[in-house]
């Protein structure tokens, strides 16, 4: 688990975290689905050269310890990266969601007010596919789908989210990486609550200041419809897949440095 702390979460199970850096305001990056701590590997140190940054393993992901079922929601993940930063007296964080961790920064920031400074989603949040609620039937048919052959599930939607210039062995690494995060089947029942969350319900409640920061290369899957929650948030973009902090981190480093300084400075 890459040398993390681990503490109990309030909704059951444990989440990892591990901190990089000594000065500078705190940084949180907040991975997504099947994701782990070890996702922001490469970028983490290089952002430490400006800022205090946190990093996350959800409960269930990156060998922590799963929650029980009623612990298995999207706002039990905010309230448990909310209790790490009060367990370390962090306030004033900006929080970097990646993907699901969007949702899961909007959970964090609606919980502890008072501890964060700004949100920035990182690809996601603006697609009412997967963040605006969808229909108890379509879920079903999405977890039935992705059931019957998980792992060749798994790889043809990476495939679909990665930059066509991103390199086979990078896939590989991304594809391995997200199988070996959870379980199939609690990561499956994780995703479920994922997409029975609503971005048009929880977004306006984050008081402070916010932004996305998404891929146009991406967004060509997503619905055409925008949802309204979105229209007075900046959405700026950059130019690679689903998973910058892997295809392309050195450009993605540039890209939250001048997000921060914009939506914070």
């Amino acid at each position: 688990m890459n040398n993390l702390h681990l503490l109990d979460a309030p909704f059951g199970g444990q989440i990892g975290h591990r901190t990089l850096g000594t000065a500078g305001d705190w940084l949180v990056l907040i991975h997504g689905w099947c994701g782990s701590a070890g996702h922001w590997d490469i970028i983490g140190p290089e952002l430490a050269r400006d800022f205090r940054v946190l990093v996350l393993s959800h409960p269930g992901f990156g060998g922590t310890a799963p929650p029980p079922a009623s612990g298995q929601t999207i706002a039990a993940m905010g309230a448990a990266v909310a209790h790490v930063l009060d367990h370390l007296g962090i306030s004033g964080a900006i929080l970097v969601g990646h993907s699901m961790g969007g949702p899961i920064a909007t959970e964090t920031a609606i919980a502890a007010p008072q501890r964060v400074a700004a949100v920035i989603g990182l690809d996601t949040l603006s697609d009412r596919d997967y963040y605006g609620r969808v229909p108890d039937e379509e879920i079903r048919r999405r977890h039935e789908e992705f059931q019957m052959d998980y792992p060749a599930r798994m790889r043809a939607m990476v495939d679909m989210i990665v930059h066509p210039s991103s390199t086979e062995a990078m896939r590989v690494e991304i594809n391995d990486g997200m199988l070996a995060a959870a379980p199939g089947d609690f990561a499956l029942d994780i995703k479920d609550d994922l997409f029975a969350w609503n971005a048009e319900d929880r977004w306006p409640l984050v008081s402070c200041p916010k932004m996305l920061l998404n891929s146009p290369y991406v967004a060509r899957l997503a619905h055409p419809d925008p949802m309204p929650c979105f229209a007075a948030t900046p959405i700026a973009t950059y130019d690679s897949g689903h998973f910058p902090m892997v295809e392309a981190p050195s450009m993605i480093v540039d890209k939250i440095r001048s997000c921060i300084a914009s939506l914070v400075y």
